[in-house]
């Protein structure tokens, strides 16, 4: 028997092994990339919005302030 016989045998018990782990490591990949994307455009719109604040003459404890507006000071 073959490769292709044997496949063709038990294609659902191979299908449903291949979508168990394959799909576990297929949702870890994305998450991660999706997660670091996210982090990225975040750090970008906090860089352009102190640009922006450096160029209207904001003063240094001023951009910390409306940084750190609106966040709990209890979180890490």
């Amino acid at each position: 028997m073959g490769i292709e016989e044997a496949l063709a045998k038990d294609l659902v018990a191979v299908l449903f092994v291949s979508f168990t782990f394959g799909g576990g490591v297929l949702f870890l990949i994305v998450s991660t990339v999706a997660e670091n994307l996210r982090k990225a455009w975040a750090d970008e719109r906090n860089a352009a919005l102190k640009r922006s604040m450096i160029e209207r003459g904001f003063r240094p404890d001023e951009i910390v302030r409306v940084l750190h507006a609106g966040k709990d000071p209890g979180a890490a």
